[in-house]
């Protein structure tokens, strides 16, 4: 496989591409110019009545403008790009626009199948004729993938052409229905590239099948994108042996020549009913030559004549004509396109088959399909001389060269066995089976193929949770915060009710992790990650949630309920962890501004259906801006589960413990805290400093140098959510110094339970909690208050120890089962209100199992990668373990690839390794 990481070796296509660029600037006001003609004489029809021949003139009028402007484009190498970026940006807008119905309905049928990967082939033709994307794609189908053939159609349409293969008209629909699975596409047209592009997650096909210059829309900068195309592919094939000098650069590319579905075309017996339209033609006493296939400017018409001046002869010609200039002899028939499934009614009642191509450049390139096709029929061939027949030449198979052509030998039409036997051998051996047979030989020795293989399946009762953050941005650190613990104790909730609830966030590529019992994933993919935190960027992984939630989810629960903004999947539950909008940046000049920068959490909870908030100060925050919007928030507080957090005795050893339980960052008070330990180290002898959490580096610095100073006095730590029952229990003071964006802080509640003397600030929710001088001391957000409270609790050991008593007993009105059976009253009303039903006892029906498998150093990829491909297709969740990580684009849902040293939340069930 081509290292995509590594430097383009084609400098010679990106001098071309530069050309195309500086070319672009100067062709600006061409487009510009022309662009107003076109839409002037658009105006023009709009604004006032014409007769018929008016507007045939006009017509022609603007096919003249049309051609004339792309004549100015080719001559500067501008045609393809200038469609191609139409296109391109037709597509963008496409995709960032809400979901469809349509591409909801395509999501229900990709649900509905167990398939082993999805594949596709983006608009470029009609699936009549049927042609070889449409053949390998039925070949595809039948061993279990799931195929999309896009026609060229602009009608809405979805049509089931036989189990696991459809064909859908206007591919907009389908491309909004993909953006979360990993597919094959097939691509053979470069102008395919602009619907390509816009999805996130694919491994590419490039079948070439004709010379560039073919295309229409040809110039140097489609020359440029086919050399593009041929370096970014994942694999490359052609159909004949003169498009060879177009794949050179590509070593690995596969001829893989035309061929034919042998059942379809092989006639056993004369008894199928002739078609109306042929019966008139047949005489009995004439001799029948046939044709089908498109009729355009490649077609040998001097042949056509000269086969038809002959006596006793009719030429049946069936396909699309586009030689509207051209007069046959009487005697040659036009019946226009046929279905591919009715070819053979017509081919029964044919003597020879004829394939009259003019012979040069463009048709050499060419393996006609219909040469195969006519092998299995089993009659008389005539056929020109181009280059991808004369391998086949033999008995049955006349070559006619138009110039030298006189009248066909009586004996042609006498069909020897030994004809029969070369003709049938040639379709036996060209079978489009054998064809697709070939292309997984080479798919499934490739590491890019095996995404296509990793599409998950989607639980019935599963609960979606849209989070910023659960996981880092690279999956690797548990961020152990309030929120994730929060949703942690959610997923309780969902498997009580017999629900599964995964975690979608946002991440830098599309990786998948397990945290004990709950599935993670990252909305990012190559395109989109977190370099950037902008709102653009935000705005994207939204639409990606909507994507994937919209014909998924039977819940979808936004934690916080923010994420819901603009798009929003029901039913629907926000989560408000506190007024998150409080920050230091809330200074507001007048009403507009305020407006405007709250915009999004204003709309979020209006167009939810549902507000869960942690805390009353949410709900009266919106009271004062929507009163209707309050009106839907139902406060369930944060818990502590009693069972876990309780007062044990203390050991006397003389030692006062101050805990900061908390994220380790300025907005949790870290700095106000840092700024306190100097006196309060120097005052009280017995007084020790706990930072217990998780930080980032430069964060954590400024502790470390504080426990430089004061050795054995400040400590820093990480305990896990299951573990920090027992920092609580040999903890004395607990301070919760939240400076901003706070809600009923699980850190609070816990030390409450544990029975310390807790020091709050009166930010958020933490009004909800402490009663000040009664179970805490609430205090001003600043250095100030934070070191008065702290020497309060240190001159009055009888004081902490009254607080403490009391916080015990405010903690059991926050008791975990109460919060649990609040919540699953919330999801039980609403899924009833969205008349939706589940078997309560069906949560985890559909777990796939989870192997591990490790790669050791310098063991060949033949040896592991088979097991990797039948582990996938089992269903199963691979982790690979190597000490050479591949491109992030080939992490994908059931497959990830992990450094040997990675840490995970979770066991697998199996571990093999090969070493």
């Amino acid at each position: 496989m081509i290292n995509k990481n590594s430097a383009k070796p084609y400098s010679i296509i990106r001098q071309e591409i530069n050309s195309v660029q500086a070319a672009l600037q100067q062709m600006e006001l061409i487009k510009e110019n022309q662009q107003m003609k076109l839409e002037s004489l658009n105006s023009e029809f709009l604004n006032r009545e014409i007769t018929v021949i008016e507007k045939k003139a006009a017509i022609e009028q603007l096919n003249e403008r049309v051609t004339t402007q792309n004549y100015e484009l080719a001559k500067y190498d501008l045609l393809y790009y200038t469609e191609y970026n139409a296109q391109y940006k037709y597509y963008k807008t496409v995709v960032e626009s809400p979901i469809s119905e349509e591409a909801i309905q395509i999501i229900k049928i990709i649900q509905k199948y167990e398939y082993t990967g999805i594949v596709v082939y983006p608009n470029a033709v009609h699936w009549n004729p049927v042609q070889r994307p449409q053949q390998m794609m039925l070949d595809l189908a039948k061993r279990g993938y799931l195929c999309f053939f896009c026609d060229t159609s602009q009608s809405i349409d979805i049509h089931k052409e036989q189990e696991g293969m459809y064909v859908i008209s206007n591919q907009g629909h389908l491309l909004q229905a993909l953006q979360t699975y990993h597919v094959l596409v097939l691509n053979s047209w470069l102008m395919q590239n602009a619907w390509i592009e816009h999805l996130p997650h694919k491994t590419i096909w490039y079948d070439v099948l004709d010379r560039v210059d073919f295309f229409s829309f040809y110039d140097k900068g489609m020359l440029a994108a086919h050399y593009q195309n041929l370096y970014e592919a994942d694999i490359v094939t052609y159909s004949a042996q003169a498009l060879s000098e177009y794949v050179s650069k590509r070593k690995d590319a596969v001829y893989l020549p035309n061929a034919v579905n042998f059942e379809d075309f092989v006639i056993i017996n004369q008894k199928n009913v002739m078609p109306e339209d042929l019966s008139p033609l047949i005489d009995g006493t004439s001799k029948i030559i046939g044709y089908y296939g498109a009729i355009e400017e490649w077609f040998d018409v001097e042949l056509i004549s000269k086969l038809a001046n002959q006596k006793n002869i009719k030429i049946i010609l069936i396909g699309y004509c586009g030689l509207t200039e051209i007069e046959f002899p009487e005697n040659v028939h036009l019946l226009g396109p046929k279905p591919y499934s009715e070819l053979k009614q017509y081919t029964t009642f044919f003597d020879a088959m004829i394939i009259p191509f003019l012979v040069n450049d463009l048709t050499n390139a060419v393996s006609p399909v219909k040469f195969f096709e006519y092998c299995a029929i089993g009659k008389p061939i005539i056929t020109t001389p181009i280059a991808e027949v004369l391998q086949y030449e033999g008995p049955g198979i006349t070559l006619v060269n138009t110039d030298e052509f006189v009248s066909l030998e009586p004996s042609f039409w006498r069909m020897e066995s030994n004809a029969i036997h070369h003709l049938r051998k040639i379709a036996r051996e060209n079978q489009w089976n054998q064809r697709t047979s070939t292309v997984l030989d080479v798919l499934e020795k490739i590491p890019a193929f095996l995404p296509v293989l990793a599409n998950r399946v989607y639980d019935k009762t599963q609960v979606n949770v849209f989070a910023a953050t659960f996981l880092d941005y690279k999956g690797e650190n548990y961020y152990s915060g309030g929120a994730e613990r929060y949703l942690v104790d959610l997923h309780e909730v969902c498997e009580d009710l017999g629900l599964k609830l995964n975690i979608y966030q946002y991440g830098n590529f599309s990786w998948y992790r397990k945290y004990k019992d709950i599935d993670v994933y990252s909305l990012g993919h190559e395109m989109l990650d977190m370099d950037e935190f902008t709102m653009e960027n935000l705005l994207s992984f939204s639409r990606r949630f909507d994507y994937m939630a919209k014909g998924h989810s039977m819940l979808n629960i936004y934690s916080a309920f923010f994420q819901s903004y603009p798009n929003i999947a029901h039913p629907s539950i926000g989560i408000s962890h506190g007024v998150a909008w409080d920050s230091p940046h809330s200074q507001f000049e007048n009403g507009t501004q305020f407006w405007n920068v709250n915009e999004r959490y204003i709309q979020s909870a209006n167009d939810l259906q549902k507000v869960v908030s942690v805390d009353t100060n949410t709900a009266n925050w919106f009271q004062t801006v929507s009163y209707g919007t309050s009106l839907k928030i139902e406060t369930i507080p944060n818990y502590v589960d009693r069972t876990e957090f309780f007062p044990v005795q203390r050991k006397e050893d003389g030692k006062i413990r101050i805990v900061y339980p908390r994220r380790l960052y300025r907005p949790r008070g870290l700095y106000i805290t840092l700024a306190i330990v100097d006196n309060i180290l120097n005052d009280y002898p017995n007084a020790e400093f706990h930072f217990v959490g998780k930080g980032f580096p430069e964060d954590l610095q400024a502790i470390y140098d504080k426990m430089e100073q004061w050795t054995g006095r400040i400590y820093c730590y990480h305990s896990e959510p299951e573990d920090m029952h027992a920092v609580y229990k040999k903890a004395d003071i607990v301070l919760i110094p939240t400076l901003y964006s706070e809600g009923t802080s699980l850190s609070c509640l816990e030390a409450c339970a544990t029975g310390n003397a807790v020091i709050a600030t009166r930010v958020g929710g933490l009004t909800d909690i402490i009663i000040d001088h009664h179970n805490g001391l609430l205090i001003h957000p600043d250095q100030a208050s934070l070191e008065k409270a702290v020497r309060t609790c240190l001159d009055n050991p009888e004081l902490m120890k009254k607080i403490g008593e009391n916080a015990i007993e405010v903690s059991k009105a926050f008791n975990k089962d109460i919060w649990k059976k609040r919540w699953k009253d919330v999801v039980k009303e609403l899924l009833q209100e969205q008349g939706v039903e589940w078997d309560h006892n069906s949560a985890g029906n559909s777990k796939n199992e989870i192997i591990e498998i490790v790669i050791g150093p310098n063991v060949r990829q033949s040896k592991w990668f088979p097991y990797v491909i039948q582990c996938l297709k089992q269903g199963m969740k691979v982790f690979i373990r190597s000490g050479q990580k591949p491109e992030l684009d080939l992490n994908f849902a059931r497959i990830q690839w992990l450094p040997l040293d990675a840490e995970v939340y979770f066991e697998p069930d199996v571990v093999k390794k090969f070493v």
